[in-house]
């Protein structure tokens, strides 16, 4: 979990919400912050998201699970909507994988910005964009 210290502080997010099947286009502003848990094992990443104005608030955990040998993500948001994520960071890459949500997307060389797409599964087959986003 060493390599994750890149993430822990407050990160400043903004972004642009395409339209999908789902959702109308609209835009994005949060505040994303990390910490560790004691012992360092998980961290803790709180979520206080504005679309279009409208709150949304989430919590997540990440750790790693020496069993299946991967990093993993569980969400818990406002709704009462939990979902479990396979998550991977190689280099500066960082991606999130959910059974209906993904997202892609890279820090900056001096690993302050991390800029990427969230993508949503379609009623039928294949992804759609989603979520253009940027955090520093």
């Amino acid at each position: 979990m060493a390599r994750f210290e890149l993430f822990i502080g407050v990160w400043n997010t903004t972004g642009e919400v395409l339209a999908t099947e789902a959702n109308p286009a609209g835009g994005l502003v949060a505040t994303d912050t990390y910490r560790w848990l004691p012992g360092k094992h998980f961290i803790v990443h709180d979520v206080d998201a504005r679309f279009d104005g409208k709150p949304t608030r989430s919590t997540e955990v990440i750790g790693y699970d020496v069993a299946e040998r991967r990093h993993f993500a569980r969400s818990y948001d406002d709704t009462g909507v939990s979902e479990v994520f396979n998550v991977e960071l190689s280099g500066r890459r960082w991606t999130i994988s959910g059974k209906k949500v993904r997202f892609r997307g890279s820090f900056n060389a001096a690993k302050n910005r991390l800029s990427g797409l969230w993508e949503m599964k379609r009623n039928k087959a294949g992804w759609d964009p989603w979520i253009k986003l940027e955090l520093v």
